[in-house]
């Protein structure tokens, strides 16, 4: 594949994403039959994406359209939406228990083919209402180029609680060819983020907890977060419990302080989380991406610079 093909940004981060990922069609990582690589997606492209209710209750019996359900299998099987599918969170990330990193392009392939998407489908997710499982399964269709998908706000709960059409019968969707389309601006690595660093047009946004950030808790190889990094935790962008997003008015005045000409990088713990503000971002207009291996990956290679302490932004 030709370098410019992957229309590279000319900041330290574009750069990064490029090489990154022509080395990774050359070692063969990347390699599958027809995989194109998209160029990246102006904020003028984005379709819809974020749905409510009543928007999803008119558009049920469409042929078109895939509903995918991204609690797990247990939940699934005790009540669903009316022919939603079942696709846990879960099954995105890679078979490895030692990272967080997303599945490898074959299994993502086979995972939203045989739950009926390809790159044509409207999708719609949804989770119980906390938004971060179907961000996560969001942020994955759009990493391999599906230009269709959207989040149901709040979620399952509201659904429910409204006496909306369920279910407890499994969906069997006819199989579908789910074709990846890899998109590397919406993805950051290890690499890419470390170059971030010393980028002054790329924020790089943690989203755990403050104390997380501050160093003063954490589960990890080491405690801290990646140099200059500032601190917006991931919560503020919901109401309460199952209850769903903020209204994308106050949603603009928490944001308020990123300059939207900058490139953004989301990270959190293990790559959940992080897709909900990367949502967020999308929403609002910011050229985005998320740092898939998260706080994991970093704190656990001890060649990587670590930060403790600082102040939390956006009080």
């Amino acid at each position: 594949m030709e370098r410019s093909a992957l229309s590279c940004r000319q900041s330290l981060f574009g750069r990064a994403v490029c090489r990154m990922t022509t080395l990774l069609l050359a070692a063969g990582l990347l390699t599958v039959a027809g995989l194109p690589v998209l160029r990246p997606v102006a904020a003028a492209e984005g379709q819809q994406r974020l749905v409510g209710s009543d928007w999803l209750l008119g558009e049920l019996r469409d042929s078109d359209l895939v509903v995918l359900d991204a609690r797990s299998r247990e939940r699934y099987a005790q009540g669903h939406i009316a022919g939603a599918v079942s696709l846990p969170v879960a099954d995105t990330f890679g078979p490895d228990p030692h990272s967080d990193l997303a599945a490898p392009i074959s299994t993502i392939q086979q995972l939203f083919g045989a739950a009926g998407v390809d790159q044509t489908t409207r999708v719609v997710i949804y989770d119980d209402g906390d938004m971060v499982s179907a961000s996560r399964v969001f942020w994955i269709l759009e990493v391999h180029g599906h230009r269709h998908v959207a989040l149901l706000n709040p979620g399952y709960a509201h659904w429910q609680a409204h006496e909306l059409p369920v279910s407890t019968q499994p969906a069997r969707p006819a199989a579908r060819q789910f074709v990846s389309q890899i998109t590397p601006d919406r993805l950051a690595t290890k690499f890419s983020t470390r170059l971030a660093i010393s980028d002054p047009g790329v924020v790089i946004l943690d989203v755990r907890p403050g104390a997380a950030y501050r160093g003063e808790t954490g589960g990890f190889a080491r405690k801290g977060h990646i140099p200059t990094a500032i601190s917006l935790p991931f919560d503020r962008n919901l109401q309460g419990a199952d209850a769903g997003l903020k209204p994308f008015s106050e949603l603009e005045k928490l944001y308020q302080g990123i300059d939207k000409s900058k490139k953004v990088i989301t990270y959190c713990d293990t790559g959940k989380e992080s897709t909900l503000t990367y949502f967020i971002l999308r929403q609002l207009g910011y050229d985005v991406a998320t740092y898939d291996g998260s706080w994991y990956e970093w704190s656990n290679d001890p060649q990587l610079p670590v930060e403790v302490g600082g102040e939390l932004t956006g009080q």
